[in-house]
C-alpha cells in the first residue's frame, strides 16, 4: 500500500509541473549530496522524484519514479546504481540507536540520511582528491578490519574491560608500520592544518592527531589521528596539496593503524569533540582506493579463517563481519541483525566467533535470530574441497552443531574454555559459495562458538 501510494503521489508531482525542481542538499562533498529524510519525504534530484518509504532496522525501502529498491546503511556496502543516480544510505535512525555516543551521527537530522550523486561523475574527483595512504610501499587495504564505519563495537567476553563503543570514522591497518617511516599518510585532497594535538600520556607523547580543513569545503574537515609524534611532516597553519605526506601511524596498545575521519561542521572541531559530526564515507574511501565503486568479487581456493584473535595478530581482522562480495567471505545475516555481526571472545593468542539465538542481550544492539544456525559463508570456485573447522568457546560451556555444504561434520558439546576441532570432511560445491552452517541451542542456554576454519580445494 505504501508503495502504490508514493507512486501515485510521484505521478501527481509530475503533472503538476513540479519535476524539475531539484532539492537542496543538506551538505555536498565531492560530486556527492546529503539528504536528511523522514518517512514518506520526497526529494527530487537530477529531475528525478525519490520517496523514504519505509526502515526497517538498518534497511531502507525507497522509490525513485517507479522503481523500489531496498538498501541498508552503507557502513561496509557500495552504493545503488538506479537511472543514472548512484545511491546509498549513509546512517538512519536505528543504526544511531545502537551507538553510545550520538555525537557522531550528528548530521542526521530525520529518519535517514541518504547519499545521492550522479552516475556519471566520480563520487570524489580524482584530480582533486587522493587515497590517504601512499602505495610506495606496497600498501593493500584488506577492508576486512573490524572497525568499519559506525561498527558495534566490545567484547562479550564475561571479564572483558573493553568499553561498548560505536566506531567513528574507519580504521586502516597498518601494523608493519607502526613507528617507522612506512606507509606514509597523505591529504585527502589541498587542505590547510588546523590543529596537531598530542593529549594521550598514556602513549608517551609518542602519538598525535592531525586536522585538516578542505579548502574547497571549509565545512569539510579530515582527521587523521593515531600518527607517529616524531614522524609528522606538517605544522599548523600550513596549506598542504592533495596526496602531500603527512606523517606515519603509530597506533594504540593493541595494534598499528590509522583512525581516518571525515566529519562536517560550521566551526572548527575540537580535539575533545573532533569525531561530532562524522560522515559516512566508506563508497568514497573505496571509489579512491579501486578507482570505480564496482563490486567485485574476491574468490579463493584454499585459506586459513581465525576469528576473533586480538588485532596485533591479524590487523584486527574478527571475521565477524555480515558477507560483502568483495571481501569474498562473512556471516549471512539479514535485516534482524542491526549491527551486522556476531559476538566475539578472545582469551591469550585465541578467539572465536559467539553465536546465539539472542545476540547481544540485555544492549540496544539486542536481536534474535529467526532460524537455529548461522552461515558463514565463503567464496570459493566450483570443485571439490577438503575443510575442517575448530569449535568451541574459550570461556564458556558451548554447545554447536556444525554442518560444511550440508555434510554433518560433528557435534561438540564442551566445556567451559575447550576448543575442538572437527574432522577434515570431503565435500563438493557447485555454487561458488562455500556455505559453513552452525546450528545453536535453540533456548538460547548455552553459546556455540568457531575459532578456526581451514580450507583447500582438491581438484
Amino acid at each position: 500500500m505504501k508503495q502504490q501510494l508514493a507512486i501515485l503521489f510521484l505521478y501527481f508531482l509530475c503533472f503538476t509541473g513540479n519535476a524539475q525542481k531539484n532539492t537542496k542538499p543538506d551538505f555536498s562533498w565531492g560530486n556527492t549530496h546529503y539528504y536528511n529524510m523522514n518517512i514518506g519525504d520526497t526529494v527530487w534530484f537530477m529531475d528525478k522524484a525519490g520517496v523514504l518509504l519505509d526502515i526497517e532496522n538498518h534497511y531502507n525501502t525507497l522509490i525513485f519514479d517507479t522503481d523500489t529498491i531496498e538498501v541498508k546503511v552503507s557502513r561496509r556496502s557500495l552504493p545503488y546504481g538506479l537511472d543514472g543516480i548512484r545511491i546509498f544510505v549513509a546512517d538512519n535512525k536505528n543504526v544511531k540507536k545502537l551507538s553510545p555516543n550520538k555525537n557522531i551521527h550528528g548530521l542526521l537530522k530525520k529518519d535517514a540520511l541518504i547519499c545521492l550523486s550522479d552516475s556519471k561523475n566520480s563520487l570524489l574527483s580524482p584530480e582533486s582528491f587522493s587515497f590517504p595512504v601512499s602505495y610506495n610501499d606496497g600498501f593493500n587495504w584488506s577492508m576486512n578490519e573490524d572497525n568499519f564505519m559506525f561498527s558495534y563495537m566490545g567484547q562479550s567476553c564475561e571479564n572483558s574491560s573493553e568499553k561498548l563503543n560505536t566506531n567513528e570514522g574507519i580504521g586502516i591497518a597498518l601494523t608493519d608500520a607502526r613507528g617507522i617511516q612506512k606507509h606514509w599518510l597523505v591529504a585527502m585532497e589541498n587542505s590547510t592544518v588546523i590543529w596537531i594535538e598530542n593529549k594521550k600520556e598514556e602513549y608517551q607523547k609518542k602519538e598525535a592527531c592531525v586536522l585538516l580543513q578542505s579548502n574547497s569545503n571549509p565545512s569539510v574537515y579530515y582527521i587523521y589521528d593515531h600518527l607517529y609524534q616524531n614522524n609528522v611532516e606538517v605544522r599548523e597553519g600550513q596549506e598542504v596539496r592533495h596526496g602531500e605526506l603527512l606523517g606515519t601511524i603509530w597506533g594504540d596498545e593493541n595494534w598499528g593503524y590509522l583512525k581516518l575521519a571525515v566529519v562536517n561542521s560550521d566551526t572548527i572541531p575540537t580535539y575533545e569533540n573532533r569525531f561530532a559530526n562524522c560522515v559516512n564515507f566508506f563508497p568514497q574511501l573505496y571509489e579512491l582506493y579501486f578507482k570505480n565503486t564496482f563490486n567485485f568479487s574476491k574468490t579463493f581456493t584454499r585459506g586459513k579463517i581465525e576469528f576473533a584473535r586480538k588485532p596485533v595478530h591479524n590487523g584486527n581482522q574478527k571475521n565477524i563481519m555480515s558477507f560483502e562480495e568483495y571481501s569474498g567471505m562473512g556471516w549471512n545475516l539479514g535485516k534482524w541483525n542491526s549491527t551486522e555481526k556476531v559476538m566475539f571472545c578472545n582469551k591469550g593468542e585465541v578467539g572465536n566467533a559467539r553465536l546465539k539465538k539472542t545476540l547481544f542481550e540485555n544492549s540496544a544492539a539486542e536481536c534474535r535470530n529467526p532460524d537455529n544456525y548461522y552461515d558463514y559463508e565463503i567464496n570459493v570456485r566450483n570443485g571439490v574441497y577438503r575443510v575442517r573447522a575448530q569449535v568451541g568457546d574459550v570461556e564458556e560451556a558451548s554447545w554447536q552443531k556444525i554442518e560444511f555444504e550440508g555434510i554433518e561434520a560433528a557435534t561438540y558439546e564442551l566445556a567451559p574454555g575447550e576448543l575442538k576441532w572437527t574432522s577434515e570432511k570431503v565435500v563438493r560445491v557447485r555454487d561458488r559459495r562455500m556455505t559453513i552452517r552452525i546450528y545453536v541451542d535453540p533456548t538460547n542456554k548455552d553459546v556455540a562458538g568457531i575459532s578456526e576454519i581451514v580450507f583447500q580445494q582438491a581438484y
